[in-house]
């Protein structure tokens, strides 16, 4: 085993660790490809992007999710929401969407992922 292939088993594991059943949901957002890079020149944001929502992703840090807000920062009860573990998985696995975007373009989208929940303009996009 390759140490990057070493890497995201030993890392994966960690996050899992008390995380029960997430693994099939994880296993299929990373399918779906459900986390977004949003690339304007040297700057990118993480987006994961789910069936009714948009959250913003600050890796191994913050989720614009309610499960981060109530139970990682409030409870304390875990350490990361779903959303985190697969942008993580996604990352290192490289299971993810790129997506190259103007600044114009990226603000929107941010803006709309901050105050609305779900970017339209970015589900536009993805339909292309």
């Amino acid at each position: 085993m390759n140490d990057l292939n070493y890497r995201v088993v030993k890392e994966s594991l960690e996050l899992f660790g008390d995380m029960g059943n997430l693994s099939d949901r994880v296993r299929e957002s990373l399918h779906e490809r459900r986390v977004l890079k949003l690339v304007c020149g040297n700057t990118y944001f993480w987006i994961f992007n789910s069936k009714e929502r948009d959250y913003l992703i600050i890796p191994k840090i913050y989720c614009g999710c309610m499960d981060f807000e109530l139970n990682v920062i409030v409870r304390g009860s875990k350490k990361y929401c779903y959303h985190l573990i697969t942008q993580r998985i996604a990352e290192l696995r490289g299971m993810f969407k790129e997506l190259q975007v103007t600044g114009e373009l990226l603000e929107g989208i941010l803006a709309e992922v901050l105050y609305v929940g779900r970017s339209n303009t970015l589900r536009r996009l993805l339909m292309r």
